[in-house]
C-alpha cells in the first residue's frame, strides 16, 4: 500500500511541527528557569604552615599577584603567565597606581626576607627590590614589573629552602563545603 503524495506532507509536516513546538517549549523553559546554585566555598582560602629551618617551600604553595608599572602593554599578563608555567599559584593581574615608580621588578611581601618572597624574586634576571607591604586579595606575594624588566630566567627556581622557622600561609585549593 503506497501513501498518497498528500499524506506523506502532511504527515511529515505534522511530525516537524510537534518537533518544533516541543522545542520551543523547552527552550523557553530552560531561558526562565532558575539557574543551579554554585557550591559554598570556605572563608578561609589559606592555611598556616610552619617551615623549619632548611624545609622546601615549592612555587605550588605562592600565590602571586602581577601588576604592570612599566607601561609595557600586556607585561604583567605575561609574567603572570610565566610565573604560573613555573608552578607558581595565579593571583590577581593589572595595572600599579600612576605614581608608582620601579626599575625592573619590585617584589611586596609582608616580611620580604621570607622564603615566599625570595623564591619569586629568584624567577627574574637583573635587579630585584624587595619591599615589606600587604599585597592585594589573598595573595603571598605582589610582583610589579617596572619600565626596565629585564625578564624572567629561563630556568625556573620551583622550590627554596627556608633560613629560618617562618610561618606562612599556603593557598588552598578551592573546595565545596560539605
Amino acid at each position: 500500500m503506497t501513501m498518497s503524495r498528500g499524506l506523506r506532507t502532511f504527515l511529515t509536516m505534522t511530525v516537524l511541527t510537534a518537533v518544533f513546538v516541543g522545542g520551543t517549549y523547552m527552550g523557553v523553559r530552560l531561558l526562565f528557569s532558575k539557574p543551579p546554585s554554585l557550591p559554598e566555598v570556605a572563608a578561609d582560602t589559606c592555611r598556616n604552615r610552619t617551615l623549619e629551618r632548611g624545609e622546601q617551600l615549592s612555587t605550588n604553595q605562592v600565590r602571586v599577584n602581577v601588576l604592570n608599572a612599566g607601561g609595557r602593554s600586556g607585561m604583567a599578563n605575561r609574567t603572570a603567565i610565566n610565573l604560573q608555567t613555573a608552578g607558581f599559584l595565579p593571583g590577581t593581574v593589572g595595572n600599579a597606581p600612576d605614581e608608582v615608580r620601579i626599575g625592573n621588578v619590585r617584589v611586596v611581601a609582608r616580611e620580604p626576607n621570607r622564603v615566599d618572597a625570595r623564591l619569586v624574586g629568584a624567577q627574574f634576571k637583573g635587579k630585584v627590590q624587595y619591599t615589606k607591604g600587604v599585597p592585594g586579595d589573598d595573595a603571598n606575594v605582589e610582583v610589579l614589573i617596572g619600565k626596565k624588566f629585564v625578564g624572567m630566567k629561563k630556568k625556573p627556581v620551583t622550590a627554596m629552602k627556608a633560613k629560618n622557622r617562618v610561618t606562612i600561609c599556603v593557598p588552598d585549593l578551592t573546595e565545596p563545603v560539605s
